[in-house]
C-alpha cells in the first residue's frame, strides 16, 4: 500500500465488483456498510500518524481503506448493472416483438455491415443491415374504452438505451447499389429521429453453451436494453438535427471525414481492411477474412490496441525529436494526440487502457515525478472500470490486460531463457558489429517471437475458453506480419493528416499503404488455407485455467521462492499428466442422453449413448442464424466432445441441414447418412462435396435398416422405403414430398424407445404406419419428435394411438404450431415440451425410467 498505492486500491475494487456478480448482494445493507466504513476511515485517517500506545496504526487505516474500497466496488456495480430508472424501457415491453413508434436521439452514428446468408441457403436473405444505438425519448401506447370500443394514442416519456437494427428492402438495396439515396449514410450523431419499428427485450441465452447475448449488450457501455428492428427506409424519419454534445459532434464528424479520406486515396479492394486497422473500423472487413485473421492468431491487428497505440507514439516520438522540442512539450502533444485517437476509434477498452498507461508514462516527464509501471497498469484497470465496472466481465479488457502483463513481465525471461549466451556474446562484441544488417534482422525476429510468446501465453487459455480455439504458429507469423502493420498504420497515419490539407501529398503513401494491404491479406489467406495454423479445442474447465495462471506466476516469480528450473519443470510435467489423464474417458455412463436444441423454426437433435458414441441428427434453422457455429458447436465444447461419431440428415430442407458446414468445418465426423430422395433432387450437392473433401464416410438409409455399433442402444430406420420398393408396389416416389421422405429413427435403450420424425406429414405416417405399426405388432415411443414442427397433419391422431408416446417434443415457434395438434397430445395424456418455451430439452434413459429437464 505505501509504495504502490493504486494495485492495493485497484484489486478490492475489482473483488468487489465479483463479488456483486456472483452474488447480487441488496443495495441497501451495502451501501449502509460502505457509509459506515466510509465514516470509520475518516476517524481512523484524522488520528493519522498512530496515537501513542497503539501499534500498527497505520496498517488499521489502510486495511480500513481497502474494505471501503471493496464495498463501494459492490456498490457501484449493483448501481451500473442490475437498477434502472422507473420509466426505463424494459418496464413497457417483453421478449415479443411488439410493432410500435418511438421517438429518441441517435447517440452512435450508423454502421452498415454485410450479413451473409447461410452456405446451404436455398432462399436470398437480406444481405445489409445498419446499427446505431438510440437514446429513447417517448414510446407511443394505445388505451382502449371498454364502454365506446374506442381507442387513444398517447405518447410515455421512457428511458433508456436501443440498439435499432435497419434493413433494407429488396429495392432499396438495389438503389443503393445504384448510388443512390441512402438514409443510414445521411444519418448523424444527434438527429432526433422518428421510427416505427418491432421492439422486444433481447433474447436470453435458450441453450447450453450458448453466447450470452443478452447479458453482453446489457454489459456494454451504455447498457443496451432493448432490440428495435426497423423494415425498410421509409420508417424511419429524421425529425431535428443537433441534440448531442459539442464534443461527440466533432469527434464522429472528424471520423467521417477520415473515413472520406481513405475511400478516396486507398485502393478499393484494400479499404476494408486499412479502415480497420486505422480506425477500427472492422464492420467493413469480410467473414472470410475476419475468418482467416482468427484461424492464423492474427485477429488482434485488426483491434485497435495497445499495439497501435504504441506504433503512434514511437513514430510520433521520434518526429518530435526531429525538431528538437523539449521533453515536456513531446509529452503534451504525445498525450493530447493519444486522447484523440482513442476518442476516434470509439474509446474501446484495450484502447483507453493503452492510454492511461501513456499518459501516466509522459505526464510523470511533465511533473518530473517517476514513473512506475505497475501502479501504471492499476491505474488503467480502475479508471476502466469507474468509466463501466461490467468491462470486468468482458473478453476485450481481459484479453488486453493479460496480454499486457504477459509482455511485461515473460518476455525478457523468454529471451534470456532461449538465448542466454547469445545475448552475453552480444554484450562483448564491437559498435560495429552490431550495426550489421543480418544482426540487426536477427535482433528483431528475436525480440517480436519474444514478445509474441509472451502474450500467447498470457491469453491463450482465455482464447480457448472463450472462442475454443488454439493458434500456436502466430508467433511465427507476427514476424513476418508486423512490418506490414507497422507500414500501413505509419503510412496510413500520414495520408489522413495529409488527405485533409494536401490531398494530392498523400497519394505516393496511400499507394504504399494499399499494397501494404494487399499483402497483408495475401499472407494471412494463404496462411490460414495452407497451413495448419490453428486447432479446435473444447472448453476448458475454469479449474484448469486457474491453475495454469498459478504455474506461469510460479515461473516469473520462481527467483523469489528460490526454486530451481528443473524443480519447477517437474512440478508441472505432473500437474500436465494429471491434466492429460484426468481427460481420458472413464468408465462408460449407464444412460442415454438426447438433447433436443432451441434453434427457432428447424430441428437439431444430438443423441449420447452409454458406449461414449454419439449421433447428431439434423442441424439447422429458416433464415441466415447458423445453428451450427452458434449453438450446436458451443455445447459439443462445453460438453469436451471433439469427434461427432454419426451424422444423420433427415431431408434436404434448410432447416434441417444448412448448420452443418460449420459442423464438418469444427469438428471430425465418422460417417454421415442420407438417403436417395436427398441425392434425387441434387440441391445439396455442396453438402455432399464437403462430405467428400472432409473424407467423411457417405450412407443411404431405407425403411428397415439397423445403424449398429452403440453398445446395447438398438437404432433402427422406420422411413422412407426403399424406392425400389416403392416403385414394384406400384407408388410413384414423385408422389412423396420431400418432407414425407425424412429419415425416421427409433431408438431403444433399456426397453425405452425415442422417435424422430423429421418433417413427415400425412404421406408420410401413413407409409410410416403401414410399414412398421402391424396388427399384431406392438410399437410404442417413450419419447416422440412432433412432425413438421408441430403443424397440422390431418393423421396425426393416427401417430399417437399408434406409437403411445409419454413425452413428446416440439421443436418450433409458437405461431407455426397448430392448436388442433397440441389438443390431439394432450387428449392422450401426452407431456408437451415446447422449444420456443422451455429453450433445450433433456432427456436421460435409465433403468429407472426417463428424466427430462428443460435449459429455462
Amino acid at each position: 500500500m505505501t509504495h504502490r498505492p493504486l494495485v492495493g486500491i485497484t484489486v478490492s475494487f475489482v473483488l468487489g465488483i465479483f463479488t456483486n456478480y456472483l452474488i447480487n448482494i441488496p443495495f441497501i445493507p451495502v451501501f449502509s456498510s460502505a457509509f459506515a466504513f466510509a465514516i470509520v476511515y475518516v476517524i481512523l485517517f484524522k488520528f493519522h500518524p498512530c496515537p501513542a500506545g497503539i501499534p500498527g496504526w497505520a496498517n488499521w487505516t489502510g486495511f480500513a481503506l481497502l474494505i471501503l474500497i471493496f464495498l463501494t466496488g459492490i456498490t457501484y456495480h449493483h448501481l451500473r448493472f442490475f437498477s434502472h430508472a422507473d420509466n426505463n424501457i424494459t418496464n413497457f415491453i417483453n421478449t415479443e416483438k411488439l410493432p410500435i413508434h418511438l421517438r429518441g436521439v441517435v447517440v452512435s452514428p450508423p454502421v452498415s455491415k454485410s450479413v451473409p446468408g447461410p452456405l446451404l441457403s436455398s432462399m436470398k436473405y437480406r444481405q445489409k443491415v445498419s446499427t446505431f444505438l438510440l437514446r429513447p425519448e417517448s414510446i407511443e401506447s394505445t388505451t382502449g374504452n371498454i364502454i365506446t370500443s374506442a381507442t387513444t394514442r398517447k405518447w410515455k416519456s421512457v428511458a433508456g438505451t436501443v440498439k435499432v437494427n435497419i434493413y433494407q428492402t429488396q429495392q432499396e438495396e438495389r438503389a443503393l447499389l445504384s448510388g443512390e439515396y441512402y438514409l443510414p449514410k445521411k444519418l448523424k450523431y444527434g438527429d432526433r429521429v422518428g421510427i416505427t419499428c418491432k421492439i422486444s427485450l433481447p433474447s436470453t441465452v435458450r441453450n447450453p453453451g450458448q453466447f450470452d447475448y443478452k447479458n453482453y449488450l446489457k454489459r456494454q457501455n451504455p447498457r443496451v436494453e432493448a432490440i428495435a428492428s426497423v423494415v425498410s427506409l421509409y420508417n424511419i424519419k429524421v425529425l431535428s438535427e443537433g441534440h448531442g454534445n459539442f464534443f461527440y459532434t466533432f469527434i464522429y464528424g472528424l471520423k467521417k471525414k477520415l473515413n472520406t479520406v481513405i475511400e478516396k486515396q486507398v485502393k478499393k479492394e484494400s479499404i476494408p481492411l486499412v479502415g480497420s486497422i486505422l480506425l477500427g473500423d472492422r464492420e467493413k472487413v469480410s467473414e472470410g477474412m475476419m475468418d482467416a485473421f482468427l484461424k492464423t492468431g492474427t485477429i488482434h491487428f485488426l483491434a485497435i490496441s495497445g499495439l497501435h497505440v504504441g506504433i503512434l507514439v514511437v513514430s510520433l516520438h521520434c518526429l518530435l525529436r526531429l525538431f528538437r522540442l523539449n521533453t515536456r512539450c513531446v509529452a503534451i502533444i504525445i498525450i493530447l494526440t493519444v486522447l484523440l485517437y482513442a476518442a476516434i476509434t470509439g474509446m474501446k477498452t484495450p484502447i483507453i487502457r493503452a492510454g492511461i498507461m501513456v499518459a501516466m508514462y509522459y505526464g510523470a516527464f511533465i511533473i518530473n515525478r517517476r514513473w512506475d509501471l505497475a501502479n501504471s497498469i492499476a491505474a488503467a484497470v480502475f479508471i476502466i472500470l469507474l468509466i463501466n465496472p461490467s468491462d470486468l466481465f468482458n473478453v476485450g479488457f481481459q484479453l488486453s490486460v493479460l496480454a499486457v502483463l504477459g509482455i511485461i513481465y515473460t518476455s525478457s525471461r523468454l529471451e534470456n531463457f532461449f538465448w542466454k549466451s547469445t545475448i552475453l556474446v552480444e554484450r562483448l562484441q564491437a559498435k560495429e558489429e552490431r550495426n550489421e544488417i543480418w544482426y540487426k534482422l536477427s535482433l528483431y525476429c528475436r525480440k517480436i517471437f519474444c514478445v509474441s510468446l509472451g502474450a500467447w501465453i498470457a491469453v491463450m487459455p482465455l482464447i480457448a475458453y472463450y472462442f475454443h480455439i488454439v493458434t500456436p504458429l502466430n508467433v511465427f507469423l507476427n514476424i513476418i506480419i508486423f512490418p506490414l502493420v507497422w507500414l500501413i498504420l505509419v503510412g496510413g497515419f500520414i495520408v489522413l493528416i495529409t488527405g485533409l490539407a494536401f490531398p494530392i501529398l498523400a497519394t505516393p503513401f496511400a499507394w504504399l499503404v494499399s499494397y501494404s494491404g494487399v499483402t497483408l491479406e495475401t499472407i494471412v489467406l494463404l496462411s490460414s488455407k495452407n497451413i495448419q495454423t490453428f486447432f479446435y479445442t473444447s472448453t476448458p474447465f475454469w479449474l484448469w485455467i486457474v491453475i495454469y495462471y498459478l504455474i506461469v506466476m510460479f515461473f516469473i516469480l520462481r527467483e523469489m521462492f528460490k526454486a530451481k528450473l528443473t524443480h519447477a519443470i517437474i512440478v508441472t510435467l505432473v500437474i500436465l499428466n494429471i491434466f492429460v489423464f484426468s481427460g481420458l474417458p472413464g468408465r462408460n455412463k449407464d444412460y442415454l442422453k438426447l438433447t433436443c436444441f432451441d434453434v427457432r423454426h428447424g430441428a437439431s437433435f444430438f443423441i449420447q449413448f452409454p458406449n461414449g458414441k454419439n449421433i447428431l441428427f439434423d442441424s439447422g434453422t429458416r433464415g441466415n442464424y447458423d445453428v451450427g457455429k452458434f449453438v450446436v458447436a458451443p455445447f459439443l465444447w462445453q460438453q469436451g466432445i471433439k469427434k461427432i461419431d454419426t451424422v444423420i440428415l433427415s431431408h434436404e430442407h434448410d432447416d434441417h441441414c444448412n448448420g452443418m458446414p460449420s459442423i464438418i468445418d469444427r469438428f471430425k465426423i465418422g460417417n454421415a447418412f442420407v438417403n436417395k430422395f436427398f441425392l434425387q433432387s441434387g440441391k445439396k450437392a455442396e453438402l455432399l462435396k464437403l462430405f467428400t473433401e472432409k473424407k467423411i464416410e457417405t450412407g443411404l438409409l431405407a425403411n428397415g435398416l439397423e445403424i449398429k455399433g452403440y453398445g446395447s442402444a438398438n437404432i433402427k430406420v422406420l422411413n422412407p422405403p426403399d424406392k425400389d420398393v416403392l416403385k414394384n408396389n406400384g407408388i410413384l416416389t414423385e408422389d412423396i414430398s420431400i418432407n414425407d421422405s425424412s429419415n425416421v429413427l427409433l431408438i431403444e435403450y433399456m426397453g425405452y424407445r425415442i422417435l424422430l420424425c423429421g418433417d413427415i406429414g400425412k404421406m408420410g405416417i401413413k407409409m410410416l404406419l403401414a410399414e412398421n405399426c402391424k396388427p399384431d405388432a406392438s410399437v410404442s415411443a417413450g419419447i416422440i419428435q412432433v412432425p413438421h414442427h408441430g403443424g397440422y397433419i390431418v393423421n396425426t391422431t393416427d401417430l399417437v394411438k399408434s406409437f403411445k408416446p409419454e413425452h413428446a417434443i416440439i421443436n418450433g415457434p409458437a405461431k407455426g404450431i397448430s392448436p388442433s395438434t397440441i389438443e390431439e397430445y394432450q387428449k392422450h395424456g401426452v407431456r408437451l415440451h415446447k422449444t420456443h418455451e422451455n429453450g433445450a430439452v433433456m432427456f436421460s434413459i435409465k433403468r429407472e425410467g426417463i428424466t427430462v429437464s428443460t435449459f429455462l
